[in-house]
């Protein structure tokens, strides 16, 4: 009698052992589990991406860029330039070059901000930005004048996509950001 209730014992043990090993551990997650997880963080990763487009964005052409500029403690005087370059690949392939002039030889005054559209040939895909950059020349309205410097104190420049929708592919700010010299430190630019 006592070997048949032992064997009845164990052969309880025996079930609440194996009971206890199909339970589901940390490890042991299903495929489809761990592929719905993974899917929803790169959709949150992909939304809490500041400054950067979506994955879809990639494929959508940019029909314009617009470029806001706050002055420092010294103007951008009259007569002198500052110009927004751009490059692109083109779809056949080659590399694509623009510039415009963003000011025109007016003054931007200390603490002004000031926002220009850059218009872009048709065919500019998001995927293919290569670099924007701001170029200064110094300008003198009499001779008289020694050459002009400027504080860019801060700088946003966003890419106005074929389905109007907005993303920011350059920001930047400090206190001068960026101090543009009459001979020296004429460009500054950034790898989109």
């Amino acid at each position: 009698m006592q070997r048949a209730n032992d064997t009845h014992a164990h052969s309880r043990i025996s079930k609440e052992k194996s009971h206890m090993n199909t339970t589901h551990t940390p490890t042991t997650y299903s495929r489809r589990f761990v592929a719905a997880v993974t899917a929803t963080l790169a959709v949150a990763m992909l939304l809490m991406t500041p400054g950067k487009a979506h994955a879809v964005d990639g494929d959508r052409q940019v029909t314009h860029l617009r470029v806001r500029i706050v002055t420092g403690s010294d103007d951008l005087r009259k007569a002198s330039n500052a110009f927004a370059e751009f490059s692109y690949t083109a779809i056949n392939g080659s590399h694509i070059s623009i510039s415009q002039n963003l000011n025109n030889g007016a003054n931007w005054p200390n603490g002004s901000t000031r926002t220009v559209d850059v218009e872009l040939p048709d065919g500019v895909l998001y995927s293919n930005m290569r670099e924007f950059a701001i170029r200064f020349q110094s300008g003198q309205s009499n001779p008289f004048e020694t050459g002009d410097n400027w504080n860019l104190n801060d700088i946003r420049v966003t890419a106005i996509l074929d389905d109007g929708s907005e993303t920011i592919i350059v920001q930047d700010s400090g206190n001068p950001y960026h101090r543009f010299k009459s001979d020296v430190n004429t460009r500054r630019a950034w790898v989109l």
